[in-house]
């Protein structure tokens, strides 16, 4: 019999450790070194969640209000668009595409995502602005300022002498000063400008602090307008003045500071009863308040207007510039080439605009356009949403402290 010859495999060596998982080898860092690391991530809300949510140290590092305004002042002190608020049976909010990249953890965790819930059922948007939400109840009685990323719910009943019939719609303000420099400023005071047209034709505008948390009502030295707000199109608030549209051609312009009260006319010659075509135009203006101007889409351009201002009174509507929406916007081969101006943004100067592709972001001076959110049928009115991080768990700034309702 031949010999049976055995083979013994030569040993494997034994596989390497996997890696320590990046909060293990972060753990060791000191605290000053991991903001170090952090400050220099992207401002969406989503990545500092993501933080967050890696361990106690991270979320203690990053919710560190030092920290939030060394974040905030490296990114210009101007919070990043995260998504929409519109109305529906319940107020929606659609994140846009910049958050698309977020682990699904993050995600869940968006701002606005869950700052809704089924009690809000009726309740209209009507503003946004530094992170807040106004919202009006369903019999119109009173107002809620929302915090979504804070969890915040701060309950306001109407002016006193409003009734439900009038024509009404309302703006939060910040209660801290002039108009730069806020990207931080929910934890600060807050007020509202509530206007209303009332059954004698008359145009009632009403402040609130949050400081006095009381109503004044504002008393103009000549008679008021009388030209109804439109109440389906929200405000543009630069500087210390605020442009609401009227049912009919005019601009409203109210200065929050010195209570002045003007009409002005808009540049083009809109059918009063095209509310379509009133709709598809908008005031605007860029953060600083150097100008005024205005915006009207048709069916295949966008016109442009500035202000002649003399002595700080408008005189008249100067032409700008007109340009396809074909070069701006990717509309070959869209059978459907409607396009609806439905949001404007005073920070960006930029205009939000619906199409069959999807929702793009125009901005004014440079013409550049951008995909924001893809189709997700129709929309009537956004009301732009921006914020900074704060916390993963929606409870603020550890030295935040906030009110609710």
């Amino acid at each position: 019999m031949g010999a049976t010859i055995s083979r013994r495999r030569s040993p494997q060596p034994a596989p390497p450790p996997p890696p320590p998982p990046p909060s293990q080898s972060f753990a060791s860092l000191p605290e000053n070194v991991l903001a170090e690391i952090f400050v220099n991530l992207p401002p969406h809300p989503a990545n500092l969640r993501s933080v967050a949510l890696g361990s106690h140290q991270f979320r203690d590092v990053v919710t560190n209000r030092p920290f939030l305004r060394r974040f905030h002042a490296r990114h210009g002190d101007a919070p990043p668009l995260v998504g929409f608020f519109l109305n529906e049976n319940i107020p929606r909010f659609h994140p846009t595409r910049s958050g698309e990249t977020a682990s699904n953890r993050a995600l869940a965790a968006a701002p606005g995502a869950g700052a809704l819930e089924p009690r809000d059922a009726g309740w209209l948007v009507l503003n946004t602005r530094h992170g807040r939400v106004l919202l009006q109840s369903p019999d119109r009685l009173r107002l809620l300022v929302l915090d979504p990323m804070a969890g915040r719910r701060v309950y306001i009943d109407a002016p006193l002498r409003y009734r439900p019939k009038y024509q009404s719609t309302a703006a939060v303000v910040c209660g801290s000063g002039p108009d730069a420099g806020h990207g931080d400023c929910r934890s600060s005071a807050f007020g509202v400008v509530f206007v209303c047209f009332s059954n004698i034709f008359q145009t009632l505008i009403y402040m609130y602090s949050s400081e006095t948390g009381t109503w004044v009502k504002v008393e103009f030295q000549d008679m008021a307008p009388r030209a109804p707000i439109d109440v389906m199109r929200p405000c543009v608030h630069v500087g210390d003045v605020m442009y609401w549209h009227s049912v009919f051609t005019l601009v409203l312009a109210f200065n929050v500071s010195t209570h002045q009260l003007h009409e002005i006319p808009v540049p083009v010659d809109l059918n009063g009863d095209d509310y379509v075509a009133r709709s598809n135009s908008n005031v605007v203006a860029p953060k600083d308040g150097s100008s005024l101007g205005f915006v009207y889409i048709t069916l295949h351009n966008i016109q442009l207007w500035a202000s002649n201002f003399v002595g700080g009174v408008h005189v008249e509507w100067i032409p700008q510039r007109t340009v396809r929406l074909d070069t701006l916007l990717p509309l070959s081969g869209v059978r459907m080439r409607l396009v609806r101006l439905i949001g404007f943004d005073e920070d960006d100067n930029m205009v939000y605009l619906w199409t069959k592709l999807g929702v793009f972001g125009l901005q004014l001076d440079t013409m550049q356009s951008k995909k924001l959110l893809n189709y997700c049928g129709w929309m009537y009115r956004v009301y732009p949403y921006k914020s900074f991080f704060i916390t993963a768990d929606g409870s603020g700034a550890r030295d935040d402290v906030g009110r609710q309702n």
